[in-house]
């Protein structure tokens, strides 16, 4: 849910932990009315820990114990900024980020867990595969049972997850190989758990036997070499891989942010979770230390410090004394050994049967759900005025309640067509002058304009809408969008001048906005050696940007001669439209739509240079999806037809998935009657993509036949996406090839 009224504070959250997503389900539940919420976090997908060594055995999925952080800012209304965080100015107010200007807050909550403390053993970071972060452990993983499932295993920890992790590793390696691995867990106490009581020891040790798991306790690993780690005895031990599960250390940039810390260096805070130095700084999880209750750095607390952190940072930016929280000394654990059964443990009892098996799996499934099942629910669509005697089509996007908003929620095709036809008669018939009207059709956004002196000058201008939340990566799409078409009419960009608009807010937060903004512009602008000029700014209910592109070419473009069978080459793969609508409704992965944003902020620059050599005609293909934009360039170089191989088309990732779910953007309709399908419609969903509108598409070449190849194979060299996707004819019509 959006903030519709003035911002009057900033939130940002750190990190999509387990307390950090209940506060953002709080949120998005009970929304503070004035407080907009910005999540910075370097993994989309943020995982479960509590199922972890269900997901190594194989009792759970990777999308069973993922959380989609994408999602549940969507439903939140929270602004999403997709990168690590590098610094933070406590005094300042400023939270930096890689690859961003620093986000100012008046309310921080950071909930990052911890990092492998691989220092701590001499050799660790080169020769073990830690368990934190998870995403790196997950890949890691991978990778080492790609190659096979080696023999011999070592963990390094003793702790509640050591043991499952052992547990679990044997389970994989039985149902993948049909034998148990040798592993062996090395603990630096006496015992193992010893932060549990005996009985759960004796009974994990049971299990880890079974498993032929060996148990080393009550002597340390001193340092690690390439497939040997050494005791503090002097024992040596051989293995083939080596999984870290030892204590985390916080990242070293808190060292350096003003807060006050713990001795371990994790942040310092009281029972109400706040920072013992900064009171508007919150932190939960791994990452803090409660003084007067630490409890152990484990997910269970973590969890249970959600709903506490979401009421207190609501007190605390109302203006009420938020409330202290003191965590039970000793919380029910339960423990996976991989065999059907778990160990539960409670005080000083614990027990080994399938009834906690059971009760883990309810437990674990039911907090997921809370953060998977989101729906978010459609807005009302605009009512119809039935006094007006008009009925709406249905296909009609005024009337859809959630529109396409890539480039600026444009016009359909045939819309804008009738429009300017009828502009451009009222105005002759008012007395204007004929040769000065817009082409019939206005097939282009970029004007062609002759100057004194060589060459062309090149003129275009693109708005877009509130496509994505992060501001700097909006601010540069918007700049990326607006290139493309000088890029197209094969000139290079020279000045921009920017439009934007902003939602009313607190002077400080607006500018703020502005400048993350003008930022990300700036960036793409100079990437491409644009010089930003001159705008304008404005107030409006909905953010919008744009700009005004000024270009310089040599020449008009190089026209194919039908003889050459000319092909068509596109250079960045289709689907945001249809991946944005998803994003809408929930149901596009997180992964998908940031992969698509990147997509979008990639600039057509160097695609444009690979193909300047040819001076090709070309289009970008943005709003009115491939179809037309093809159609539109057959007709500019004299032809009457296209012909789209269908297999050849490029797709972001998560576009087929839409598709075949259903998902179209609210252009789609228009997209599709604009243009004449040779023979019968298309059956396939995934032939839909041809009629999906774009931002920031990639640039449609069409090359003589006998050159495409080579350039295909420059692109390729230099690390571009690009593809043959069809060929000019003289067939009416799109004709399309292999639908099965």
């Amino acid at each position: 849910m959006k903030q519709t009224g003035p911002i009057k504070g900033e939130l940002v959250l750190v990190g999509g932990g387990h307390a950090q997503v209940a506060l953002l389900k709080s949120l998005a539940m009970k929304p503070v009315e004035g407080l907009r919420t910005t999540l910075v976090t370097r993994d989309i997908d943020t995982p479960y820990s509590g199922m972890l060594p269900g997901f190594v055995e194989g009792a759970w999925t990777e999308a069973d114990i993922h959380i989609d952080l994408a999602k549940l800012a969507s439903m939140a209304g929270a602004r999403l900024v997709h990168a690590p965080v590098t610094g933070l100015d406590a005094e300042a107010g400023r939270l930096h980020v890689n690859g961003r200007p620093p986000l100012p807050f008046d309310v921080l909550s950071v909930n990052i867990g911890g990092e492998p403390n691989v220092k701590a053993i001499p050799g660790a970071a080169s020769h073990c595969i830690p368990v934190k972060p998870i995403s790196n452990f997950r890949d890691r993983l991978s990778a080492l049972t790609a190659m096979g499932h080696p023999e011999r295993l070592a963990v390094i920890g003793g702790g509640a997850a050591g043991c499952e992790l052992a547990l679990a590793l044997s389970r994989q390696w039985l149902d993948a190989t049909g034998k148990q691995p040798r592993i062996t867990i090395f603990a630096r106490s006496p015992t193992l758990v010893p932060e549990h009581p005996p009985r759960a020891a004796r009974l994990l040790y049971e299990c880890l036997t079974k498993a032929g798991c060996a148990v080393r306790c009550g002597h340390p690993v001193s340092h690690i070499e390439a497939n040997r780690l050494h005791l503090d005895n002097g024992d040596a031990h051989e293995f083939d891989a080596c999984f870290l599960v030892t204590a985390v250390a916080p990242p070293a940039w808190l060292r350096q942010t003003g807060l006050e810390l713990d001795a371990a260096g994790f942040i310092a805070v009281d029972p109400t979770l706040q920072s013992r130095s900064h009171p508007n700084i919150f932190a939960a999880g791994d990452i803090a230390t409660i003084v007067g209750s630490p409890r152990p750095k484990a997910g269970v607390y973590a969890v249970r410090a959600g709903p506490v952190l979401a009421d207190n940072i609501r007190r605390f930016v109302a203006g009420r004394r938020p409330k202290p929280w003191k965590p039970q000394r000793r919380a029910l654990a339960i423990l996976g050994t991989a065999d059907g059964r778990s160990v539960g443990i409670r005080g000083n009892h614990a027990s080994h049967s399938r009834f906690w098996w059971l009760l883990k799996k309810w437990i674990d499934r039911r907090w997921m759900a809370k953060y998977t099942d989101l729906k978010m629910a459609s807005p009302p669509a605009p009512a119809a005025l039935p006094g007006l005697g008009k009925t709406p089509d249905s296909t009609d996007p005024a009337f859809e309640a959630m529109r396409c908003l890539g480039c600026g929620a444009k016009t359909g095709h045939e819309t804008l067509a009738a429009a300017m036809r009828e502009a451009a008669e009222i105005a002759v018939g008012l007395g204007a002058d004929p040769r000065l009207m817009p082409p019939d059709g206005l097939n282009e956004d970029s004007a062609i304009l002759p100057v004194p002196e060589t060459g062309e000058m090149v003129q275009s201008i693109d708005v877009i809408s509130e496509i994505i939340s992060d501001p700097f990566q909006l601010g540069r799409i918007a700049a990326v969008h607006a290139m493309s078409d000088i890029y197209a009419a094969n000139a290079v960009p020279v000045w921009a001048m920017a439009a934007v608009t902003l939602g009313s807010a607190r002077v400080d937060l607006q500018q703020s906005q502005l400048a993350q903004l003008m930022a990300g512009g700036l960036v793409a602008l100079s990437e491409a050696g644009a010089q930003l000029v001159g705008g304008h700014t404005g107030e409006s209910e909905a953010l919008g940007i744009g700009y005004a592109v000024t270009g310089w070419r040599e020449g008009p473009p190089n026209i194919p001669p039908a003889g050459d069978n000319p092909v068509l080459v596109l250079t960045k793969p289709l689907g945001t439209g249809v991946v944005m609508a998803g994003h809408m409704k929930l149901a596009a992965r997180g992964a998908w739509v940031t992969a698509a944003a990147d997509m979008m902020a990639r600039g057509n620059g160097l695609a444009a240079a690979t193909l300047a050599p040819h001076r090709p005609v070309m289009t970008d293909v943005t709003g009115f999806g491939l179809a037309r934009h093809a159609m539109n360039l057959a007709e500019r170089c004299g032809m009457r037809g296209v012909e789209i191989d269908l297999e050849a088309l490029p797709f972001l990732d998560g576009a087929k998935a839409m598709l075949e779910a259903g998902h179209r953007s609210s252009l789609h309709p228009q997209n599709k009657a604009a243009v004449r399908i040779a023979g019968a419609d298309p059956v396939a969903p995934v032939a839909d993509i041809l009629f999906d509108p774009q931002t920031s598409g990639g640039l449609l070449a069409a090359l003589p036949g006998a050159v495409a190849p080579g350039i295909i194979e420059a692109f390729h060299q230099s690390g571009q996406p690009a593809a043959i996707v069809g060929r000019l004819n003289d067939v009416p019509g799109l004709t399309l090839t292999n639908q099965d």
